[in-house]
């Protein structure tokens, strides 16, 4: 009741809620409470209760329900929002009561991985055209040097042309593993990359899948049913859909028929991949490319801000059973970076690192080298399997900091230096790289000589890395070697550590090195056992 014969009118209502303070995708629950000008409770009858959001990219979601609404944080961005309840009552009388959110940048559920402490590439298996670049077998081999090269860093490795006949063939259909890749002793494809995803382990490696679920071709053997269902962007007269890499698929429509949820449970009933915790959907775009000033299914009136959602219940989905979503972009082609869904963009680097931690989102490459960047690996691996030439320098200049930054907090960005926590700064010196913590440099621009950090539970390691080579250059040591009187030196090569100095002293807390060029080495304490 808002107001009787007896002149009885609402005075007041109140806003309640559990939580203020949300991550980035949470949910919250707001409930309405209000007071009569007799003190009694009010039932909210013949009252319209609306409710405004300051900031709709901090706020995604005000939904009302009941006299109360349901509130979700965005994936654009953290910061605060005000949200207002403004209840008019039948006399026209209004009365308002607000509650402001905090959104912050982590994610609502956890990531299955750290992802800016583990290196993800990719592996081409095979072409579009058919044409195998890597069977099974041979990707494990690959696997097992780039783990000697890494020195056991954590990797991610996703398979491209895993499916049908190669890379893009069959899709949006996931149920077929490529012939062409099989081991001569397994019955099936699916047995031998079953066998290859749990091999992987072994080496420090996850592997895992690219797919896509975007785009679809006559050639696939789901087309008929999509167009039966209705599934496929269509022009403003019908007609299905076409861009550069084929015709999309409206994730809306898609989602509401089911068809995407099946299409998943199917995926994961094939193939391990709750046990691999991360899958890659490329081209999951909002925005066809060449094709940016419209919507992706113009014909069926989606808006890009619906499908964006329906994006998110897609991330939703894979990870509420155990599965990280990676993708191609963070922000490219998109309205919507999907922060706190998606924790790596293969192609990195339109949000600001100051804004966006690394343990939120990181990238393959690209981005601020200051601030490090990572590699891919992909094209390395396809022109040079047996050898792996090229990858130990991208390794060492890249991610070999990368790793190291992205486990510091990040505290300005000033006059060019980048300042971090514990002492370290990072900056361009005309062009070239530097890195330093205190007086001790770690990067000098091709020079590096970095703590392998994730080696650290088994022993104390850095790797040494010159892409030109240099005659006794004096390192400064870590603090935590203060107690280290010589060292041992191996050399990096993909098939192990080769023996290059014993006991090397270690005098005042420096090391004295000689590198040829494109040289790497692991440095250890002197009498430690390595792997």
């Amino acid at each position: 009741m808002t107001e009787d014969n007896s002149g009885i009118r609402l005075r007041s209502i109140a806003i309640s809620t559990k939580k203020t303070t949300l991550r980035l995708d949470e949910a919250a629950w707001i409930f309405v409470s209000g007071t009569m000008s007799d003190g009694t409770e009010a039932n909210f009858t013949d009252t319209v209760i609306t409710y405004a959001c300051s900031d709709p990219d901090v706020l995604s979601t005000v939904a009302r329900m009941g006299a109360g609404a349901y509130v979700r944080a965005g994936t654009r961005t953290d910061g605060t929002a005000t949200v207002t309840v403004k209840a008019v009552t039948a006399d026209g009388s209004t009365v308002t009561d607000s509650v402001v959110f905090t959104v912050i940048p982590a994610p609502a559920v956890p990531f299955i991985h750290p992802y800016h402490q583990t290196l993800t590439m990719k592996i081409t298996s095979c072409e579009s055209d058919g044409t195998v670049r890597s069977t099974f077998e041979q990707s494990l081999e690959v696997i097992k040097k780039l783990d000697h090269l890494t020195r056991g860093m954590p990797k991610i490795i996703y398979l491209v042309g895993w499916q049908y006949d190669g890379h893009d063939t069959g899709f949006p259909a996931w149920d077929i593993v490529n012939p062409k890749l099989k081991r001569a002793q397994d019955a099936t494809a699916a047995d031998s990359l079953r066998w290859l995803m749990n091999e992987a382990f072994r080496y420090h490696t996850v592997v895992s899948l690219h797919i896509n679920m975007l785009d679809i071709k006559p050639s696939s053997p789901m087309w008929s049913a999509y167009l039966e269902h209705d599934l496929i962007a269509k022009n403003v007269d019908g007609t299905p859909k076409t861009y550069l890499w084929g015709t999309p698929i409206s994730y809306t429509r898609e989602w509401n028929k089911g068809f995407t949820q099946l299409r998943i449970d199917q995926l994961l009933e094939l193939l391990p991949l709750q046990r691999a915790g991360t899958v890659h959907i490329d081209a999951f775009h909002q925005l066809i490319p060449r094709l940016e000033q419209e919507t992706i299914s113009p014909y069926h009136g989606i808006t890009l801000e619906e499908e964006a959602e329906t994006q998110k219940k897609i991330f939703r989905y894979w990870r509420e059973r155990g599965v990280d979503v990676t993708s191609e972009f963070d922000s490219k082609f998109r309205i919507d970076p999907f922060l706190g869904l998606q924790p790596l963009a293969w192609h990195f680097g339109q949000l600001d690192p100051m804004k966006v931690p690394a343990s939120l989102y990181v990238g393959g490459e690209g981005g601020d080298q200051r601030f490090g960047v990572s590699m891919l690996g992909q094209k390395l691996i396809q022109a040079d399997p047996i050898e792996l030439r090229g990858f130990l320098d991208e390794f060492c200049r890249k991610t070999l900091l990368w790793y190291y930054l992205n486990r510091l907090e990040r505290l300005s960005d000033a006059d060019g230096i980048v300042t971090f926590s514990e002492g370290v700064i990072s900056y361009l010196d005309q062009g070239k790289p530097v890195v330093k913590q205190g007086e001790r440099v770690l990067r000098d621009g091709g020079d590096l000589f970095v703590p392998a950090q994730w080696l650290e539970q088994e022993h104390a390691e850095i790797i040494a890395y010159s892409r030109q080579g240099y005659e006794d250059r004096v390192w400064k040591m870590p603090e935590t070697w203060r107690d280290v009187e010589a060292a041992d030196v191996y050399t990096i090569t993909p098939s192990g550590l080769t023996a290059y100095a014993q006991a090397l002293p270690v005098q005042n807390g420096e090391i004295a090195l000689r590198l040829q060029a494109g040289q790497a080495v692991s440095v250890v304490p002197a009498g430690t056992t390595v792997r």
